[in-house]
């Protein structure tokens, strides 16, 4: 039952060897046509999927965004690079796609604008190029794209772009969700969702009249995700670059729509779960002449095999010490394991050592919260088997604590300083402020309309903000009291922005909240 995935290698540098890595936010492989999906809302990714390679079990390691996108970027499952609780950072020698790909003269835009949080400063990830955003989601890839891919015959680019189109609150554009959302049921369920980014666990009530209206709203932003992808594909195909690019589509968890009696995952709901639907994720590699075409995997296969096998088809040597397979060779049968704190980035220091675990062995799934579950019989996970089968129960827990321990031992062998994690400063240890930054002058985000101001620091501590604002007679200054490592204001109307102007320069500087303050650097900035 061994599948040998043949691929054809040339010299990645006279093919040009572009990589485009698109990953979305929250995203069920379930929820696309060439993954089977009676609703046809993806019809690009559905036909580009037939040019290249389809995995029809691959899974993320975790249930929310940060150590599923570190895994993917590092072919290391979460215990090992240790992005994987509240503000930790990853160690400051973590290897990274990003960091490889670098040294190796790839052109790299950074135009994730989530990336300014801790989870990411370890990545190789610079600072966001704000200038590529535009009026809505995805702007900033096309516009980078139509600038700069061409030039990608004397130097090759690797774009990395995360999509949180279908991410909380669920809120497609009225042309995609079909009926008006007037019409929608305003039950507290659905309200909470179309509203807000986080609905923790018991918070609202659903009911099972909810699921159509979830599968609606859900399914419906699949539409601008698929269009996005057409937009990307038009531009390679107008710049002739589609045969030099390698292009993978996958995400970095999956999303709960009430299968087990919620919405979400970890993050918004505060209560991490691993069920299939937060895991199973898609996986589609396409590279014309490189990749084969029309081929369905069907073997187990982990978002941390994402990196080699990139790697290996660029034809450069992965990092011996990865976690992940190279899957243009032979994939063999495997296990997987899978790890969230319990609830996500929203962990808090009372919680952050309350984790979920799971292993998937063949056909079963063990999950540390006490369930066994045969999927081959029981795919939705509706019978637990932890009691019936006492002997498979014992060895995949014990395995699972072996991986753990595996796991970590090898994070403190490659990485001997371990994995940084953002806390308030030490004695005599100033707070530094990331952004915004001294003598900058800020362009409006049509994207988010956001101002971000973020620090060294921790979400717990209890920070003094100084300003001194203007001058003459548009002139304010003060202190005031903040919670965290950061700060954002807004979302500004492009008007509001332009008054803002007005009251130029804007000064400030940051403390952490102690008996003797020690005090940021100034940081002056203009609208």
């Amino acid at each position: 039952n061994v599948f040998i995935l043949l691929l054809v290698l040339s010299s990645p540098w006279a093919q040009g060897q572009n990589v485009l890595l698109f990953t979305i936010d929250s995203c069920r492989a379930d929820r696309f046509g060439c993954y089977g999906y009676h609703k046809k809302n993806t019809p690009t990714i559905d036909s580009w999927a037939k040019t290249g390679t389809l995995f029809t079990n691959a899974y993320s390691t975790t249930a929310w965004t940060a150590p599923g996108l570190a895994s993917i970027l590092t072919g290391l499952y979460p215990p090992t690079h240790g992005i994987n609780n509240r503000d930790h950072m990853g160690p400051e020698q973590l290897l990274t796609l990003v960091k490889i790909l670098k040294e190796k003269h790839y052109k790299v835009p950074s135009l994730n604008f989530f990336t300014f949080a801790p989870y990411y400063r370890n990545l190789g990830v610079t600072e966001i190029e704000r200038s590529y955003f535009g009026l809505k989601e995805g702007d900033e890839l096309v516009n980078w794209l139509k600038q700069h891919a061409e030039d990608s015959v004397s130097s090759p680019f690797f774009v990395w772009y995360h999509s949180v189109i279908i991410h909380q609150p669920y809120n497609p554009i009225q042309e995609d969700l079909g009926i008006l959302k007037e019409k929608l049921p305003s039950t507290p369920g659905i309200k909470a969702v179309m509203n807000g980014a986080i609905v923790p666990q018991g918070s609202t009530q659903f009911s099972k009249e909810d699921k159509p209206t979830l599968d609606l709203l859900y399914d419906s932003d699949f539409k601008r995700v698929d269009r996005l992808f057409k937009q990307v594909l038009d531009v390679l195909a107008e710049k002739d670059l589609l045969a030099k690019t390698l292009i993978i589509l996958t995400a970095d968890h999956g999303e709960e729509l009430l299968d087990h009696g919620f919405v979400g995952h970890a993050s918004t709901s505060l209560e991490a779960k691993l069920y299939e639907e937060f895991i199973h994720i898609p996986l589609i590699f396409s590279w014309p002449g490189k990749v084969p075409e029309g081929k369905r995997v069907s073997h187990l296969v982990s978002q941390i095999d994402i990196t080699p096998t990139i790697l290996s088809l660029l034809d450069m040597e992965p990092p011996q010490y990865l976690q992940g397979q190279d899957l243009s060779g032979i994939i063999g049968t495997r296990e997987l394991f899978f790890e969230s704190v319990i609830a996500g980035n929203q962990t808090t220091k009372e919680r952050e050592n309350i984790w979920v675990r799971a292993i998937r062995s063949g056909r079963y799934k063990y999950i540390s919260t006490g369930e066994l579950y045969d999927l081959e019989i029981d795919p939705g996970e509706r019978t637990n088997l932890y009691e019936n089968k006492p002997a498979v129960t014992a060895r995949l827990s014990r395995r699972l604590e072996e991986w753990l321990e595996e796991s970590k031992k090898l994070g403190s062998e490659i990485f001997p300083s371990g994995s940084q994690i953002a806390t308030s400063p030490q004695s005599g240890k100033c707070v530094t402020v990331y952004t915004p930054q001294h003598q900058q002058t800020l362009d409006y985000d049509f994207y988010t309309g956001m101002l971000l101001f973020d620090w060294t620091g921790d979400m717990q501590t209890t920070y003094l903000i100084e300003y001194d604002i203007g001058e003459g007679s548009h002139h304010v200054s003060g202190t005031y009291e903040i919670g965290g490592n950061h700060q954002l204001m807004g979302p500004l109307t492009r008007e509001l922005w332009g008054n803002l102007k007005a009251w130029n320069p804007f000064r400030f500087r940051i403390t952490a909240k102690t008996v003797q303050p020690c005090w940021s650097p100034w940081v002056e900035f203009k609208f």
